[in-house]
C-alpha cells in the first residue's frame, strides 16, 4: 500500500477511535515529511502533556505531511476537515492561510509562525480576531541581531548567501533586513531561493574560490526540515552556516541566534488547552518569544577551520563541543 493511502487509512481508524472514546481530535499540518517532523511532533506532545492532556486518554493527534510542498496545504486541509477536528495546529503562513480559507469556525492555532500580523493572519497580537491565534517567532525583528552575531564571530566575512523559501511571504522581507544589516558592516548579501527540499543541491555551486564566506538560513519550516542537508553541503565546502535557531547548530551549523522552536511549539499547547476549555481564539492574545538564544558549535568551527572569538563564546547561551 502506498504511503499516502496508508496514512489515509490510518486517519479513518484514528477518527473512529476518537469518536468511540469521545476523545478530542487534533490535526497537525506538517510542512515536511512525517519522518522529518518527528522532533516537532515530540514537542507538540510534550507541550500537551505539560498542560495535562495525554494522547490516547484525552486526544488523538493526526498528522498531514506536506513533504515540503506548500502548494499541498489546501488539499491537506480538506483531508483534515473530513476528520472533523476540534483544533487545527499549523506552523507556516501558507498552512495558516489554507486553514483560514477552509474554515471560519474550527479553532486554528499557529505554531512558531513568522510575523502573523504583518502577514495578515490576525488583526493584532492583543486581539487576534476570527478563529486564529497562537505563537509567533519575531524572526523578522531578530534578523539584524543575527547578522551582528555572525559579524562578531566571522569578522573577515565579506560575502554571504541567504537561503529563502519563495513560498513563504516573510522570507523576502527578512532577507532585505539581513542585506541592510550586512551592508552596514561591509558585507554583501545575496539570496538563493529554495522552494522545495529537492532544490537545495542546485542552490549550492561546486566548491570554488568564489563561494561565500557564510550561508544564512532564514527561518522557514521547510528549510528547518532539511537543515541537516544544508549543514552537510556547507561542511563539504567549509562554509560557515548561520541560522535563526539552535536546530541549525544541532545539525552542523556554526552559529544560531533566535527563539527555541521547541519552546514555541510546546507553548502552543497552552492555546489548545484554553480553547478546549471554552475560550474562543479571538479572546486569546497571540504571543511572541520572550527569550532569544545564541548557540555556537565548536565542533563545526574546528571542521571548517574557524576560530570563534572569546567574546562571542562568552555571550553564548550554549556551546556545542
Amino acid at each position: 500500500m502506498k504511503r499516502r493511502h496508508l496514512l489515509a487509512a490510518l486517519g479513518v481508524v484514528l477518527a473512529a477511535e476518537a469518536e468511540a472514546q469521545n476523545l478530542v481530535r487534533l490535526a497537525w499540518m506538517e510542512p515536511g515529511t512525517a519522518s522529518a517532523g518527528v522532533a516537532r511532533l515530540a514537542s507538540v506532545r510534550a507541550g500537551l502533556a505539560e498542560n495535562g492532556l495525554a494522547e490516547g486518554r484525552d486526544y488523538v493527534l493526526e498528522v498531514f505531511p506536506a513533504d515540503g510542498d506548500y502548494q499541498r496545504f489546501p488539499a491537506l486541509m480538506q483531508q483534515a476537515l473530513a476528520r472533523s477536528p476540534d483544533v487545527l495546529l499549523v506552523t507556516t503562513i501558507a498552512s495558516v492561510r489554507a486553514a483560514q480559507q477552509a474554515t471560519k469556525t474550527i479553532p486554528i492555532v499557529f505554531v512558531g509562525t513568522n510575523d502573523p500580523v504583518g502577514a495578515g493572519l490576525i488583526d493584532s497580537l492583543a486581539r487576534p480576531g476570527g478563529n486564529t491565534t497562537g505563537v509567533a517567532t519575531m524572526s523578522d525583528e531578530a534578523a539584524p541581531k543575527l547578522v551582528d552575531m555572525m559579524h562578531a564571530a566571522l569578522p573577515e566575512a565579506r560575502r554571504v548567501t541567504v537561503l529563502i523559501n519563495p513560498g513563504n511571504p516573510t522570507n523576502r522581507p527578512i532577507f532585505e533586513s539581513i542585506r541592510a544589516a550586512a551592508g552596514s558592516v561591509g558585507i554583501e548579501a545575496s539570496a538563493i531561493e529554495v522552494g522545495a527540499p529537492e532544490a537545495i543541491d542546485a542552490g549550492f555551486a561546486p566548491p570554488s574560490a568564489s563561494q561565500p564566506d557564510a550561508v544564512i538560513v532564514v527561518l522557514d519550516a521547510m528549510l528547518v526540515t532539511i537543515g541537516g542537508q544544508i549543514a552537510q553541503l556547507c561542511l563539504e565546502r567549509r562554509i560557515a552556516l548561520v541560522g535563526p535557531g539552535r536546530e541549525q547548530t544541532e545539525t552542523g551549523g556554526l552559529l544560531s541566534y533566535g527563539p527555541s522552536l521547541d519552546t514555541l511549539i510546546r507553548r502552543s499547547a497552552y492555546f489548545v488547552k484554553r480553547i478546549l476549555a471554552g475560550t474562543l481564539p479571538r479572546d486569546l492574545p497571540a504571543e511572541q518569544p520572550t527569550k532569544f538564544e545564541l548557540t555556537v558549535n565548536l565542533k563545526t568551527a574546528k571542521a571548517i577551520g574557524v576560530t570563534i572569538p572569546a567574546g562571542v563564546l562568552a555571550l553564548a547561551d550554549d556551546v556545542i563541543e
